[in-house]
């Protein structure tokens, strides 16, 4: 058999088997869209016949609650049900046609109109306290009603007539219609499957004998010998061929990727410690800065708690421990967590109340933050120790006190985090000793301290944030975090 032999009976039969299938489907097709039609046209009408009776039923209904009671939520029912029906009576057929079941919607389009018109005129009369006037129309609007329900009757009898005549002429032809699909069926089953059966015998058995070649290659056999060519020589041929090769190239590359795991086995054993070792110092690091949180302050604090306590009462000392155990809890949670914004700001506001309880209102302090910028995490704790730095350091000489600001803000890509004070400021000898490397901010501790913080944004951020500083001798000092948006900090 030459190589596009196979290839053509499958799609000379298929062709065929599709052709007689689709001929069976479109026979049933056809036969069913008729019965379909008049079960639509049974279900089309009696749906419009059942709206109407329901909306006629609640604009009744409605009306006579009116009527009878005057009240505001009957007029409002009335108003929703009566324009419903009005807009039901609309579909219904108004031209004269030689149809006696369309001509049966034009009167009762025409009756519906009236009651409409009868019913409005009844509430016109009850709102105009007209009782002769309203139980007028009121009867009038009924005696259309007892109309409508025998016309709907009737169109309905003549739907279901019409309709079973037409299932019926269907009916009659089942049988034919089912036993002639099945034979079709039948037909194109019995031939699919000898197809199949023949076309797969003559695939399958030469391929059979290469799939156990294929096996005992991959058990490490490969000397296990290949089929031969047999009836089919072309394409059993290229195939042994090209599996011989195949067996031979896998030969020589499993030597090859043995000697080559066994090297990249070791390569990846000293990366991944190298990987440890530097999570690890990045670790310690990171722990080793924020541990650094000065003792002064914490003595300060607590000596000024323990005043409180003496010489006030309970409430507002038992205030002061709490958010001082809060923001202690927050300062030594795990070094190398990641923030939002939000948490550290909600930091930065525990420890300013801190302050005012041991400065009083010397200082002024503001804390302002965009909503947007609310969930972009940042390293944990760098905005704490800026104004600790703020107030230690730039308003500490100043006996009229001062102000600090800190803000939070989205600008492009960049959450930028400020605190800016209108102290003494630094020149820039001061400015350049801040941001060196050679020491650890001012000899007097100044809590982390700006180089930590720097030091923190550069760790935590992979080189992506930075740290700016802007001070004017006599005008005050901003220092300015600026981390990337998109989930800033690992």
């Amino acid at each position: 058999m030459r190589r596009a032999g196979i290839r053509g009976k499958i799609i000379l039969n298929s062709a065929l088997i599709l052709l007689i299938v689709a001929s069976a489907v479109l026979y049933t097709g056809l036969a069913s869209v008729e019965l379909a039609r008049s079960v639509e046209i049974l279900f089309r009408n009696n749906m419009l016949m059942d709206d109407l009776r329901v909306s006629i039923e609640e604009t009744e209904a409605s009306l006579t609650a009116y009527l009878s009671m005057k009240s505001s939520d009957a007029l409002k029912d009335y108003i929703k049900y009566s324009t419903r029906l009005a807009e039901y009576s609309r579909r219904l057929n108004r031209e004269i046609r030689a149809d006696e079941l369309l001509l049966l919607q034009r009167d009762l389009a025409g009756i519906l109109d009236g009651f409409l018109a009868d019913a409005e005129a009844s509430v016109a009369a009850k709102r105009g306290r007209d009782v002769s006037a309203y139980t007028e129309r009121f009867e009038s609007a009924e005696r259309n009603l007892q109309l409508i329900g025998f016309l709907i009757d009737r169109i309905d009898g003549m739907f279901i007539s019409d309709s079973l005549a037409a299932f019926s002429g269907f009916n009659s032809r089942v049988s034919s219609v089912l036993a002639t699909n099945a034979a079709l069926v039948v037909c194109a089953t019995l031939m699919g499957m000898s197809v199949l059966v023949s076309v797969s015998y003559k695939l399958t058995e030469p391929l059979a004998k290469l799939a156990k070649a294929a096996e005992a290659l991959g058990r490490g056999d490969y000397d296990h010998e290949l089929p031969e060519a047999g009836d089919h020589p072309d394409e059993i041929s290229v195939m042994a061929a090209s599996f011989s090769s195949m067996r031979d190239g896998v030969r020589r590359a499993f030597e090859e990727q043995r000697a080559k795991s066994d090297l990249e086995r070791k390569l990846m054993e000293d990366r991944v410690r190298l990987l440890d070792m530097d999570h690890k110092l990045k670790d310690a690091e990171l722990l080793a800065l924020q541990t650094q949180i000065n003792p002064h302050f914490l003595f300060n604090t607590l000596t000024a708690g323990q005043q409180l306590a003496m010489s006030e009462g309970a409430d507002r000392t038992g205030d002061f421990m709490e958010n001082l155990a809060a923001f202690i809890r927050y300062a030594l949670k795990p070094p190398s967590r990641s923030v939002r914004v939000s948490d550290e700001l909600e930091c930065v506001r525990l420890y300013i109340w801190l302050l005012r309880i041991r400065f009083g209102e010397r200082y002024r302090f503001e804390v302002e933050a965009d909503d947007a910028v609310m969930r972009v995490e940042t390293p944990a704790l760098v905005l704490q120790p800026l104004v600790e730095n703020a107030v230690g350091h730039g308003l500490r000489g100043r006996e009229e006190g001062g102000s600090v600001r800190v803000r939070a803000r989205l600008d492009g890509g960049e959450a930028v985090l400020s605190v800016e004070d209108t102290g003494d400021g630094m020149s820039r000898e001061e400015m350049d000793r801040a941001l060196g490397e050679g020491r650890d901010d001012e000899p007097d501790g100044g809590g982390i301290g700006l180089r930590n913080v720097i030091r923190r944004v550069t760790l935590a951020t992979e080189g992506r944030g930075r740290v700016e500083l802007e001070s004017t001798p006599g005008a005050g000092t901003v220092v300015t975090i600026r981390l990337p948006a998109e989930g800033s900090a690992r």
